[in-house]
């Protein structure tokens, strides 16, 4: 997995707490449409992004 450092957006604060996530997969599609200036470093404690788990191994 090109593991990269976990960041999330700012905008998740809008989603219900459940919904939060964060990505940490330099192929997940859905971290790399959240542009440069909205991400936030780190996992603000939320969820792995569904998307960057399922690409473990790729």
């Amino acid at each position: 997995m090109p593991t990269i450092h976990p960041f999330f957006s700012v905008n998740e604060e809008k989603k219900p707490r459940e919904e939060r996530v964060y990505h940490n997969n330099a192929k997940c599609k859905v971290g790399r449409g959240i542009p440069v200036w909205d991400r936030q470093q780190g996992t603000n404690n939320y969820e792995l992004c569904p998307v960057c788990a399922g690409l473990v191994g790729d």
